[in-house]
């Protein structure tokens, strides 16, 4: 093999490796945002996404970190707090940007399931790693209405 091909085959498996990274990061940021929010740690919930994100659920659309937190953590009492249930993520990657959508289930601490739906996230890579720069939360039956501008 001449040196050409070996850098590209190094390139490429380079570029392989670093997509499973990203895949897997992404994975576990999808999965504490859940579970962060499931156990009431809002501080930490609150850190996943970016300082600017966007946020829209139920018709009401939110812009910042400061402002989705206060829209969402009212609703999460330790009565009214259950499990929110995840699918395996579909995750489109563009550098450091990336989409996903996430189909989820929430659970009450009676095991009844009180909502599905999907979660349509939009992901950006920052210093500290991977964070939600948007997220909708769309309920079955519903139709996205947009994240805010």
């Amino acid at each position: 093999m001449d040196e050409t091909a070996q850098n590209l085959e190094a390139a490429a498996t380079a570029d392989a490796i670093q997509l499973l990274i990203d895949t897997a990061a992404i994975r576990r940021l999808l999965a504490g945002c859940c579970q962060w929010l499931d156990d009431g740690h809002f501080e930490e919930w609150a850190s996943l996404y970016t300082e600017d994100c966007r946020f829209a659920v139920m018709g009401r659309r939110t812009q910042g970190r400061t402002e989705m937190r206060a829209m969402i953590e009212p609703f999460q009492t330790e009565e009214l707090r259950g499990k929110h249930l995840i699918s395996e993520p579909r995750i489109n990657l563009h550098g450091d940007d990336a989409n996903a959508t996430t189909d989820f289930a929430f659970v009450a601490k009676d095991n009844k399931i009180l909502q599905t739906g999907r979660y349509y996230d939009v992901l950006r890579r920052g210093a500290d790693g991977w964070q939600v720069a948007g997220r909708e939360i769309v309920f079955t039956g519903d139709e996205p209405i947009g994240l805010p501008d």
